[in-house]
């Protein structure tokens, strides 16, 4: 049940990327024409930025896609880690991008050109409509780290275009220019914050980090106070294996004895890690004291 659950929420995110991207592609060639007839950089500028976003939204899918790929003998964990890679990419995308940005907006503030308010109004309605539908297509599934990734980027064109709206009435009632780029930077630096918490927990998990929600020491202090058979523990790992899938892998320290001895014990271990701490890939490996492992095996 497990499993066809989570292949219908992949078909769905596949199926809302999809939509995204042409509406981004759409939007970004109807800025350009609109953008050629109003003399308008700023929207030429734009379509540019919407085009990429296009890009990095078709990133996003192709990682979801990678995802569902099965593992192999070279990939025996299988391609789960290719969306959060690829998330990882959009994130430093899109820092660059708003960087671009705010550069843009200081030479702005500093020499303020004049802009074709109605023409502004006109298409920040427009861009309004169309990031407000992509986003709301790709919210339900926000938990999924690719997926909030490629909605940072929509968010960011959905609150620039809060900004041009803005500024495109302020400017028709006062001739502000400089209103424009003061806007572009508050959206800058809120979107430079959203993809800076991306590109933190992506890089966390692509470096095998343990989880930000998981307290280690509480993991092994629970796993040595389970039950009395376990004398000791070490070498314990966690991590993250992808999306909704953490791992586990430790030595355990216990009496000599036969192995099946401790088959109920470790059954019992792996259900209450996945209950207790969403550990769903558990692997424990017992020894006893007269056995060596770790860093000394090699030198017996």
């Amino acid at each position: 049940m497990n499993g066809h659950h989570h292949d219908h929420g992949h078909a769905r995110q596949g199926r809302s990327l999809l939509v995204s991207i042409a509406l981004n592609l759409g939007f970004a060639v109807a800025e350009l024409i609109f953008g050629l007839i109003a003399n308008s950089l700023a929207l030429v500028a734009d379509s540019i930025h919407d085009a990429s976003d296009a890009v990095a939204l078709g990133l996003s899918y192709f990682g979801l896609k990678m995802s569902e790929r099965a593992p192999n003998q070279r990939r025996t964990f299988g391609y789960r880690k290719v969306r959060i890679l690829t998330a990882f990419i959009n994130a430093i995308v899109l820092a660059g991008l708003s960087v671009f940005v705010v550069r843009a907006a200081v030479l702005r503030i500093m020499s303020p050109e004049p802009v074709n308010s109605p023409i502004l109004i006109l298409m920040a309605v427009a861009g309004l409509l169309v990031n407000g539908a992509a986003v709301l297509l790709l919210r339900r599934d926000r938990a999924s780290l690719n997926i909030r990734a490629a909605m940072w980027h929509l968010l960011e064109d959905f609150f620039g275009w809060v900004a041009v709206l803005v500024g495109g009435i302020i400017i028709k009632l006062t001739g502000w220019y400089v209103v424009d780029p003061i806007l572009s930077l508050a959206v800058s630096a809120f979107v430079i914050y959203g993809a800076y918490s991306v590109f933190r927990e992506s890089a966390s998990i692509l470096i095998d980090s343990t989880p930000h929600d998981i307290s280690f020491d509480t993991v092994r202090r629970y796993i040595i106070d389970f039950a009395p058979e376990i004398e000791g523990i070490h070498d314990l790992h966690i991590w993250t294996l992808g999306e909704g899938e953490r791992a586990l892998m430790a030595h355990l320290v216990v009496k000599d004895a036969n192995v099946s001895s401790f088959c109920a014990m470790l059954s019992r271990l792996e259900c209450a890690l996945r209950d207790n701490f969403g550990l769903n890939h558990v692997t424990l490996e017992l020894e006893s004291d007269v056995c060596k492992s770790g860093d000394n095996v090699c030198l017996a």
